[in-house]
């Protein structure tokens, strides 16, 4: 991992850090710009307004990861079981996403299960069958957590609960881990993945992307299709979701059998581009006030983004007014 990686990390999980960017971006446009919401109430009405206006789906997830503090953890397990109901009620996907480090494994493992499986409870309850795709997502965090995050989902879904696994391109491994998923009746996000490891990963664009492709076409095989698998292609590279298509299309997967997913406020315009083409889309719509993990977060899938996030300190206006 890069000095840069490991500052970022650090960065995300420094409350001192996170204390003092919330102050200075009291006054932005910072939470309307990528944010859905201070609380879940606003969050959710951001999802419906998405789903009315444009027939753009939503995973909520609340902001906080990275805590070992016991109250911390009770609270985040709460805003995602508070965010279940809500969806449920306004007749939204039951879809969260879900960072093991927000909800016990900085704690203890078995603390961390328990939690996850009361959110995966709650969506699967007979309350929430009004939704077409009720899901726990499970967030793709760091090294130190992968092999437990893979652990925990093949667990509940063994247990028949509707949960999904984020799965990283550049990491070597994932054909691997690909092959046992798309044999189950699940969801898994692939994305190109945060915080480069040399030993573990892929190294530069190009030999990322064809690794994205790769996996893309063993999420899209015949096998996957019988098995019920539903691929969910997280990527704001329009280069890469047109070569999507067109396997997809080669390999007879209709535009309703797969969604791509995107962040909230990046790249509305290709977002609602797709729908118009009939494709399924979500958006990954964060809320709550403890925005700093987040940011440091896309900042160190792309250094790039560092420049965004500072423009947004100061810029105005929102995505999908």
């Amino acid at each position: 991992m890069s000095i840069f990686q490991r500052t970022t990390i650090a960065l995300a999980r420094s409350p001192v850090m996170g204390r003092a960017m919330r102050a200075v971006a009291a006054g932005s446009s910072l939470a309307q710009r990528f944010v859905g919401g201070t609380d879940v109430h606003a969050a959710v009405r951001t999802a419906l307004r998405l789903w009315q206006a444009h027939g753009i789906r939503s995973s909520l997830f609340y902001l906080g990861e990275y805590v070992a503090d016991p109250a911390a953890i009770e609270h985040n397990v709460s805003q995602a079981l508070d965010a279940c109901r809500a969806l449920g009620a306004a007749g939204l996907d039951v879809h969260v996403s879900v960072d093991p480090t927000a909800i016990g494994y900085m704690a203890s493992d078995a603390l961390g299960a328990a939690n996850a499986r009361r959110i995966a409870d709650a969506i699967a309850s007979p309350r929430a069958a009004i939704a077409r795709r009720n899901c726990m997502m499970l967030d793709m965090e760091d090294s130190t957590i992968r092999d437990r995050t893979c652990a925990l989902h093949r667990a509940l879904l063994e247990d028949g609960l509707p949960v999904g696994l984020t799965l990283q391109a550049r990491r070597r491994r994932t054909p691997e881990d690909l092959a046992w998923a798309v044999r189950r009746h699940t969801s898994l996000r692939l994305v190109k993945g945060a915080f480069p490891e040399r030993a573990l990963d892929h190294a530069g664009r190009a030999r990322i992307d064809l690794a994205y492709l790769d996996a893309a076409a063993i999420m899209l095989s015949r096998d996957a299709r019988k098995a019920g698998f539903y691929p969910v292609f997280g990527t704001h590279d329009d280069r890469l979701a047109g070569a999507i298509m067109t396997l997809a299309r080669e390999r007879g997967w209709s535009p309703d059998a797969f969604e791509f997913e995107m962040l909230y406020g990046v790249r509305p315009d290709w977002q609602m581009a797709l729908r118009g083409l009939g494709y399924n889309v979500r958006v990954y719509l964060p809320f709550g006030a403890d925005w700093w993990p987040y940011a440091i977060r896309r900042v160190g899938e792309n250094p790039s983004n560092a420049w965004l996030l500072a423009r947004s300190l100061t810029a105005d206006g929102r995505y999908f007014g």
